[in-house]
């Protein structure tokens, strides 16, 4: 169980984009000092696990479940006022921190379409040299996201990562998260407090 804080929505409201009440983007705190870290965890996993480019040109660890994570403390501690947020925004807890897992792509990569199981998608933008390489949503296309920005989604959601057109490097940390309904928060909030 998460620690529960005091209702305030920290979600991103984009002048330039005007997201879904479904759609969520929150900034993480002190971003700068935890990217090396996390890149550095990467790093390591790709040696560690000797890692491979695949055929489409990325690097993934979503195939090693049994892999420790390195990255997975800091990517913990990242995300969690944010999915603290997402329970106080929906009168959630989370159950489930999923398999976490990395994919750096590498310029002419591409990831298609697809969605996810589990109830809320995230994804830790860790590089992002262009926002224009950023998640595309088959409903929706693009939101304003950058470096250092959590998008939360449901799983259903179909989307994509658009081919690296730029010749940086675009590195992601992602999982599904899993909830049930809390209805002690319910009860100390009430009915209206949740909503819109």
């Amino acid at each position: 169980m998460m620690m529960k804080q005091t209702m305030t929505n920290l979600t991103i409201k984009n002048s330039e984009d005007s997201l879904p009440d479904f759609v969520h983007v929150f900034q993480v705190e002190n971003f700068e000092q935890k990217k090396p870290k996390l890149l550095q965890s990467i790093s390591d996993m790709i040696i560690t696990n000797d890692i491979h480019l695949n055929e489409k040109g990325y690097y993934y660890d979503f195939n090693l479940p049994r892999a420790p994570r390195t990255y997975l403390e800091l990517f913990v501690e990242s995300i969690k006022p944010s999915v603290n947020q997402i329970e106080e925004i929906y009168g959630l807890n989370c159950n489930s921190l999923g398999s976490p897992w990395f994919q750096q792509y590498e310029q002419g990569s591409d990831f298609g379409w697809h969605q996810h199981g589990g109830h809320f998608a995230i994804i830790l933008y860790v590089e992002l040299p262009e926002m224009t390489e950023s998640t595309e949503f088959l409903n929706y296309g693009q939101f304003n996201v950058r470096e250092g920005d959590i998008i939360f989604f449901p799983t259903f959601l179909v989307h994509r990562s658009p081919e690296i057109i730029s010749n940086q490097r675009k590195t992601i940390i992602a999982t599904n998260l899993g909830f049930e309904v809390d209805r002690d928060l319910i009860q100390l909030h009430g009915e209206e407090h949740f909503r819109y």
